[in-house]
């Protein structure tokens, strides 16, 4: 399945991808009702994907949008997944191993 996503003119990383979630959602659900609430709850994840989109590094907003380019995010759920994993990992791997705790006689 071709997943069809429309990127902004500008580069990925300044702003968010224009996934296209009507055909994804029409994809994934037979009636018209479910379409609806399934386009909704993609705007709601867009809507929170806007408001932490700066907090993001600038790297793992391109490495993202390059995977929805090519189909592996077809969902603003599943980019603003990506973004935060990236996140987690980039911050444990940052940040200062404590040493283990010593065991009690």
């Amino acid at each position: 399945m071709v997943i069809a996503v429309a990127l902004n003119a500008s580069p990925v990383a300044e702003n968010i991808p224009q996934l296209d979630v009507a055909h994804e959602c029409r994809a994934e659900v037979s009636n018209a009702e479910a379409v609806k609430s399934c386009i909704e709850e993609e705007n709601r994840w867009r809507q929170q994907l806007e408001q932490e989109w700066s907090t993001f590094n600038a790297t793992d907003r391109r490495q993202c949008g390059q995977e929805a380019a090519m189909g592996g995010a077809t969902s603003y759920a599943e980019f603003l997944t990506c973004l935060e994993m990236a996140r987690d990992t980039r911050s444990a791997q940052e940040a200062p191993s404590e040493p283990a705790p010593k065991a009690q006689k």
